[in-house]
């Protein structure tokens, strides 16, 4: 599977809308944790795909 968001160090970028949400939810886990990010994706109804 290719991969829908690319984290270079400084530089994050994704392919569209819903890897945009990915990768949103990719930050919140980064700098809050797994738990956090799980709870927002669960209150905005997204499920998470791709990888990083």
């Amino acid at each position: 599977m290719e991969a829908r968001m690319v984290d270079d160090g400084n530089l994050l970028s994704s392919g569209n809308v819903t890897s945009g949400i990915d990768l949103a939810l990719y930050l919140v886990e980064r700098e809050v944790g797994p738990r956090v990010a799980h709870a927002v994706s669960e209150l905005i109804r997204h499920e998470r795909r791709g990888t990083v």
